[in-house]
């Protein structure tokens, strides 16, 4: 009984000590750690957001320049992507004068190319870009897309076409007729599309949202996103 009372004793003040649970600086400091990285959290997500929102209102302003520039010297304007660098970037470009005929687009948004057709169509692409110079005036070196940004394609109405490699262009004409063309970027969580219309200074944007499904790909569900507004944007021509 005496051995049992001893143990008790010895036991008790241990149960006691060990149930006290957290000091108030313990839990100031968790308290401290987890704003500290609900912070981070936001500011990240934050920083994104307006990375895209800055990307997109850069384009438009790059499109409104290029119509007033192919006014202004009397020739083809482009906005010229370069969507397999990376980081991606973009310039303004002029060319020839409106009498110019633009070559037949490639079909390397529909196929898989062979060694020879990739070849032949690079050959193509360098060809026209010799044609055309940077628009000192808008930028004097191309223009890069931000990390945290990502253009997935450039849709055309002519061709029904929506290109999301290599090098792709919307021009625009002495006229004042652009590319009836779409614009997709995006971002980890939401897309935007840029609608030129081609009449007009008019471009429409709208904002997606990005659904995550289980385990997919975040680019599968950025592709996926970019091809249904494509064909929807087309349905409502």
């Amino acid at each position: 009984m005496q051995k049992r009372q001893l143990l008790s004793n010895f036991i008790q003040p241990k149960l006691l000590k060990s149930n006290k649970g957290f000091t108030l600086i313990e839990i100031l400091i968790a308290f401290v750690l987890i704003l500290f990285v609900l912070t981070m959290a936001m500011s990240d997500t934050f920083n994104t957001g307006a990375d895209l929102e800055k990307e997109s209102n850069n384009l438009e302003r790059a499109v409104r320049f290029m119509s007033d520039e192919a006014a202004l010297r009397n020739a083809v304007v482009r906005l010229h992507f370069m969507l397999n660098k990376a980081p991606q970037e973009y310039a303004i470009e002029y060319g020839p004068s409106d009498s110019f005929i633009l070559p037949p687009e490639s079909d390397t948004a529909i196929k898989i190319l062979t060694k020879e057709e990739e070849e032949k169509a690079a050959k193509q692409t360098k060809e026209i870009n010799l044609k055309f110079n940077k628009v000192q005036e808008f930028q004097d070196s191309n223009t890069e897309v931000s990390d945290n940004v990502k253009i997935l394609g450039v849709g055309n109405a002519s061709s029904e076409k929506f290109m999301s490699t290599g090098d792709v262009s919307v021009y625009s004409f002495p006229t004042g007729e652009k590319d009836d063309a779409l614009i997709i970027l995006a971002n980890d969580e939401e897309v935007i599309s840029l609608e030129i219309n081609p009449f007009n200074s008019k471009i429409e944007k709208k904002k997606f949202k990005i659904v995550p499904v289980g385990t997919r790909e975040l680019s599968d569900l950025q592709a996926e996103k970019a091809k249904e507004i494509f064909e929807t944007w087309l349905k409502d021509k």
